[in-house]
């Protein structure tokens, strides 16, 4: 198993320490790929040997190494940057970005700059690093919501073909996406009707990335 932790800055270095200490407990076997287009970034200069550190930028990387990478490795995204995901979905099918549904009636909702919208399903600001608990901290009360599973209720309302990535605790509270999901959605929208719209996100249970694609 690889587990690439995108950015190198404070909170990268900080899930690639969380990692190194979850492998040492043994709660995994593998290594942790740090990328950052920084040589002097700081997981770069502190972490040293104990990761293994691919100068680059993000989206070239994820391309290149998705080409190989297997269905079980994992990526752990950075909390704030692009949609990488639905950038790359988009290369893969030579699809083109489209207008992103709004109206959510979430608590946050904000348009990148790339096309992207950004969504919670909290109306805080959560820690980097919360696992999202059945029983949420600040609610001290039960979370009633899933927000890759709204995500996925609103695209199949509108006509959009869903890939939600879920991004799900792994370890030391640290969430991670599949790549073989990721392959999965690739292959399932290679072969949608041409004309269809996929809603891609980058989800975990309350807060998400949405960029959409038409296809074919």
């Amino acid at each position: 198993m690889e587990l690439v932790v995108i950015g190198g800055g404070q909170v990268g270095a900080y899930h690639a320490r969380q990692l190194l200490k979850a492998r040492r407990r043994g709660e995994f076997e593998g290594e942790v790929t740090v990328v950052d287009r920084d040589p002097a970034c700081p997981a770069f200069a502190e972490l040293g040997d104990a990761v293994k550190p691919v100068e680059s930028e993000w989206l070239p990387f994820l391309r290149m190494w998705l080409a190989s990478a297997g269905e079980d490795d994992l990526i752990v995204p950075a909390p704030v940057a692009p949609h990488l995901t639905w950038q790359w979905l988009g290369l893969e099918l030579r699809a083109i970005s489209v207008d992103v549904p709004r109206s959510w009636g979430l608590p946050y909702e904000h348009p990148g700059l790339g096309g992207e919208l950004y969504l919670s399903a909290a109306a805080w600001r959560c820690p980097a690093t919360c696992i999202e608990p059945v029983h949420c901290p600040v609610l001290h009360g039960p979370r009633d919501w899933d927000l890759a599973d709204i995500i996925e209720e609103r695209a199949e309302s509108l006509g959009y073909l869903p890939a939600v990535f879920r991004c799900l605790h792994f370890a030391g509270g640290v969430g991670a996406v599949a790549v073989g999901d990721m392959f999965a959605a690739r292959d399932r929208l290679a072969s949608a009707p041409a004309g269809s719209a996929a809603l891609v996100a980058l989800s975990s249970r309350c807060h998400a990335a949405v960029g959409a694609l038409g296809l074919g």
